[in-house]
């Protein structure tokens, strides 16, 4: 069978209400009763049937939960960078709505990159603790073209462009 999607991610934030707060007023994230919200708090995406789709762990919980190891099962040294998480990526169901929360960053001042990668396009911010996300839009399989499938690289996204084209799925 094999892996058929991500079910949810972990982060750990130097402030969980503050990310918990913005999850939820920019990316839509539905907040979970959480036994120790200033510890952990459970989101669920708005659309999503899944029981949580991002977790908010303090930084202070550290290594507690379930070990940071390497792969011979040793602890990390002291001054080895561990590995780490690029970003994440959230899908949005319109370009609509993906230009509501392009604006949103905006206007708080965390917007990224705008960009348009063939079958989908794509907009970046980041979170209060200034971890990378992504949210994107991907083209109706009914409305791509053989150029939207064959693009070679990222251009920048042409919001008022890509609304024209696709006015009545926006």
């Amino acid at each position: 069978m094999g892996i058929k999607r991500l079910n949810h991610a972990v982060l750990y934030v130097s402030d969980v209400q503050q990310s918990a707060e913005f999850y939820h007023q920019v990316l839509g994230f539905k907040l979970k009763p959480s036994g120790s919200p200033d510890k952990a708090v459970f989101t669920q995406a708005a659309d999503s049937d899944n029981d949580h789709d991002l977790a908010l762990f303090s930084k202070n919980l550290g290594q507690q939960r379930a070990g940071v190891f390497r792969a011979n099962g040793e602890p990390p040294a002291e001054n080895e960078p561990p590995a780490g998480l690029y970003h994440l990526a959230w899908e949005v169901d319109s370009l609509d709505e993906l230009e509501r929360i392009r604006d949103q960053l905006a206007q708080r001042g965390i917007l990224g990159l705008e960009e348009d990668h063939g079958v989908h396009k794509s907009i970046y911010g980041h979170d209060p603790d200034g971890l990378l996300f992504e949210v994107t839009w991907f083209i109706p399989p009914a409305l791509l073209t053989e150029q939207d499938r064959n693009q070679r690289g990222i251009k920048p996204l042409d919001f008022a462009a890509e609304k024209r084209r696709f006015a009545a799925e926006a």
